[in-house]
């Protein structure tokens, strides 16, 4: 291995000027490290300045809002910065178990891109209108006038009358889509979800229901609650900004509040939350309140990020089966193992892959399916 290349790559890196391939080149060598017989620290220059650069900057360089992506496992907890600090502390590190873990044989053919801006809108009348980030059409359902652009369906009302006619928005896994109620309420759609809502509100209530998660910017209408169905959980609200995730696959189905007040109800349990709590419910359990929610992490999706924080392999490896649309398959048991940190949804698959891969967690890929291997 060229230690002056790894040197010069760690450098780069902890000054912030990497490049994502070169971050993945970076993980790759480091993997290699274990191969060699020592290191020639003359290369590595102030090592404890060199270190203090890397824990601050390092993960930064790779997309990772905040200085630190690590990994707690049953019997010891490790920074995943350390990775880094072995390079520069001359410390040999050896590579654990398979070799088909990081690097650019990661993924054989064709490279796994991320998800974007596209859905399908299926009016009433059962077309389906393709959707994408491009725009600039418009059309009409009821007495409501859409507005496709820029990434996002717009709808207009002319009139209360009209609500019997009812849409839904789908986004695919690998999609994202942005919406504007009749009533200037505004929905972020994550992937994999779909949203049924009527082109016109009337009546005593504002009803749409939600399958997989969407975050809300309700209008306000002391006089016409806005309800959210997800299911056999029911969300009401006047007027607020919440994230309700209700992925079937998830044990849980999460409201969040962080502006406003929300009423959850669920089976016999009825909840009001106050902003920064989280209500969790499961179909065999009663309502359980979360009094201090991550704000953060719950809504890093709508912001361009992965959250890790405390999330364990699993729950991982599903955000990104959802958003590179892929297959998750565990040789053997599911690695016990923890995250911290948030990545960017922009990357490609294979450096999501590469970072996570720095915390001793290994992969292999084929096709679209992702295989998490033991050790």
């Amino acid at each position: 291995m060229n230690q002056e290349q790894l040197a010069g790559l760690a450098q780069r890196i902890a000054e912030g000027n990497a490049t994502a391939e070169e971050i993945t080149l970076y993980n790759h060598l480091l993997s290699k490290v274990g191969e060699e017989e020592h290191w020639d620290e003359s290369l590595l220059g102030d090592q404890e300045e060199t270190a203090r650069l890397l824990r601050d900057r390092i993960y930064q360089s790779a997309g990772i809002r905040k200085n630190r992506l690590r990994s707690m496992m049953v019997k010891v907890s490790v920074a995943a910065a350390v990775l880094a600090l072995f390079v520069v502390t001359g410390i040999k590190l050896r590579k654990a178990g398979n070799k088909e873990t990081a690097g650019n044989a990661l993924l054989a053919g064709k490279t796994i891109v991320p998800g974007s801006d596209k859905a399908v809108l299926t009016l009433a009348n059962g077309r389906e209108v393709v959707l994408d980030s491009a725009g600039g059409r418009s059309m009409q359902q009821g007495n409501s006038t859409i507005h496709l652009h820029n990434g996002q369906v717009v709808y207009t009302n002319s009139s209360a009358r009209g609500n019997e006619a009812y849409n839904v928005l789908t986004t695919p896994p690998g999609g994202q889509y942005q919406l504007i109620l009749p009533d200037g309420t505004k929905v972020w759609l994550n992937a994999a979800s779909s949203l049924r809502f009527p082109a016109g509100f009337s009546g005593n209530q504002r009803k749409v229901e939600l399958k997989g998660e969407a975050y809300f910017e309700v209008a306000e209408n002391a006089k016409m609650p806005f309800v959210v169905q997800a299911g056999n959980k029911v969300v009401q609200v006047l007027g607020t900004h919440f994230n309700l995730m209700a992925y079937p696959e998830e044990p849980s189905t999460n409201v969040t509040l962080l502006e406003g007040a929300v009423k959850v109800l669920h089976q016999t349990d009825t909840v009001l939350l106050k902003p920064g709590q989280q209500a969790k419910l499961s179909d065999n359990r009663r309502i359980e309140l979360v009094k201090h929610a991550d704000m953060e992490k719950i809504i890093a999706w709508k912001n361009g990020y992965f959250s890790l924080n405390g999330e364990g392999t699993a729950v991982v490896m599903r955000q990104l089966a959802r958003w590179y649309n892929t297959e998750i398959e565990y040789a053997g048991q599911v690695p016990d193992l923890k995250f911290e940190g948030s990545i960017k949804r922009s990357y490609e698959l294979e450096d999501v892959l590469n970072i996570l891969a720095a915390s001793g967690i290994h992969f292999r890929v084929e096709g679209r399916k992702i295989i998490v291997l033991t050790e």
